[in-house]
C-alpha cells in the first residue's frame, strides 16, 4: 500500500478517524475530507504527528460541486486516489410515522447520495489512471436488521450495501473493487454519549450480542484495509458485516443477568 492515496469521506469520525490513522501506518497518504474543517485538521496533525503525509479537505458530501472539488483538491496534492472510503452519515432519530421528508432527504443524501457523488468522482479518478483501486462503502447492519425510531438509517444503509454490488460489477473491468462494510455497534464517542445518556440501552443491547461486547472502530478498520489489500482483490460487491454473531442472533437464548 505504499505511495498510494486514500480518501476517507466522514474522516473526522469516530470510525473514519480510526480508519484514516490506520491507512498512515501502513504508508498511503490520506485526505481526511469531512463536513467538520476542524475536525478534521486535528485528525490530520495527529497523523502529521506520527510521521504519515496527509490533508485535511472541507467537504459537503451531498454537494456535487464540494464532492468535485475535494477530489480535485487531493489528485493536486496528493497526486492520485487509489482508495475511497465512504464513512460519511448520519442517525437521525425519528420512526416513519413522526419523521418529516426533509428528515427522510436528509438521511438518504447524507448516506446514499454523497456515496454517489464520492463514488462517481473518485472513481472516474481510478479509471483515469488506469491501475485499478478499491472502494469501501461504510454501511451497518442496520441494513438487515431495521432499527426502531431510525426509519431512514437502515434504507439507507440497505441501499449502499445495493450500491456496492452495482458498481462492483460495473467497475471490475477498471480493476476496481467495491464493497461494503456492516459493523453492528461500534464504541466510537457518539455511542459513549448515547450510552450516558441511556445507561440502560447498553445492557440490553449486549444480552443479545453473542459476544459480549460491541466492535472496535480499529477492528473495523482493519477490515477496511484488508478489503482495499492486494489479497482481497477476488472480494467485490458484497456487504461484509463486522457483527461478532449478531445477525444470526434470531434464536440466541441470552444469558439470564
Amino acid at each position: 500500500m505504499e505511495q498510494k492515496v486514500v480518501i476517507v469521506s466522514g474522516g473526522a469520525g469516530g470510525l473514519g478517524s480510526e480508519i484514516c490513522r490506520r491507512f498512515s501506518t501502513r504508508g498511503v497518504a490520506v485526505a481526511v475530507a469531512d463536513l467538520n474543517s476542524e475536525a478534521a485538521s486535528q485528525v490530520a496533525r495527529s497523523i502529521e504527528s506520527d510521521g504519515g503525509r496527509t490533508i485535511a479537505v472541507h467537504v459537503e458530501a451531498t454537494d456535487e460541486d464540494s464532492v468535485a472539488n475535494a477530489v480535485r483538491t487531493v489528485v493536486s496534492r496528493l497526486g492520485r486516489v487509489d482508495y475511497l472510503v465512504h464513512c460519511a452519515g448520519t442517525n437521525i432519530k425519528a420512526p416513519v410515522l413522526d419523521m418529516s421528508l426533509d428528515q427522510w432527504k436528509f438521511s438518504l443524501d447524507a448516506h446514499l447520495t454523497g456515496a454517489f457523488l464520492f463514488c462517481r468522482e473518485a472513481g472516474r479518478q481510478m479509471v483515469e489512471q488506469g491501475d485499478g483501486g478499491s472502494v469501501v462503502l461504510m454501511s451497518s447492519v442496520a441494513a438487515a436488521a431495521p432499527v426502531p425510531e431510525r426509519g431512514a438509517y437502515g434504507p439507507a444503509k440497505a441501499a449502499l450495501v445495493n450500491f456496492a454490488g452495482q458498481l462492483g460489477l460495473e467497475w471490475a473491468q477498471y480493476g476496481i473493487n467495491v464493497n461494503a462494510v456492516c459493523p453492528g455497534v461500534a464504541i466510537t464517542p457518539m455511542t459513549e454519549m448515547v450510552y450516558k445518556r441511556e445507561p440502560e440501552l447498553r445492557e440490553q443491547r449486549l444480552k443479545r450480542f453473542p459476544i459480549k461486547r460491541e466492535v472496535l472502530p480499529e477492528e473495523v478498520a482493519e477490515l477496511v484495509l484488508y478489503l482495499c489489500s492486494d489479497e482481497a482483490r477476488y472480494i467485490n460487491g458484497v456487504g461484509i458485516p463486522i457483527d461478532g454473531g449478531f445477525l444470526n442472533s434470531g434464536f440466541y437464548q441470552a444469558p439470564e443477568s
